[in-house]
């Protein structure tokens, strides 16, 4: 019975050295026990690719009035037609002006110069004028062309179209 329990004791004692070596993965052939792991701190947080790449700041000239800057800000070139009160001509102007930037997809905006605030915002940037004065602007607020008076949708296109819209 001793040497049962002695050789049950020399198994266990076998066991327990020769236990890492069978559950180890590398091939080192190293006795010692596996080193307790610690937790790796995370890794800081890196941005993705789409939140490095910034959009480029728009810039508007100063003294651009506030409603076309806001147009600027959305589209490369933009069709300003200035215009004052409800007449049929003027209304006439407008819309022949909404249709040739309709047409090669420029932006466009209508500022009415009996609106006294709209009025001190335009005459620094177009200067004094009788309406209707069909604009069309290019960013950065720069007047590519320029209408002294009514005309068609046709023209108004064609000259968007050579300040770059529709590209």
């Amino acid at each position: 019975m001793i040497v049962l329990l002695g050789a049950v004791l020399a198994a266990a004692a076998m066991f327990l050295v020769a236990r890492p070596l069978l559950l180890s993965d590398d091939d080192s052939g190293s006795s010692a026990p596996p080193a307790t792991a610690t937790p790796a701190a995370p890794a800081p947080a890196t941005p993705s690719k789409a939140s490095t790449t910034a959009k480029p700041k728009i810039v508007i000239l100063p003294d651009v009035p506030k409603p076309l800057a806001t147009k600027l800000r959305f589209s490369k070139v933009v069709v300003a037609s200035v215009y004052s009160g409800t007449s049929k001509s003027d209304r006439a102007a407008v819309a022949q002006a909404r249709a040739g930037a309709k047409e090669v997809g420029a932006g466009f905006v209508a500022l009415n110069v009996l609106d006294e605030a709209t009025a001190r915002q335009v005459q620094p940037f177009a200067g004094t004028a009788s309406a209707p004065v069909v604009l069309v602007v290019k960013r950065p607020g720069k007047i590519a062309t320029r209408f002294d008076t009514a005309v068609d949708s046709a023209l108004v296109a064609q000259a968007a179209r050579n300040a770059g819209a529709g590209r």
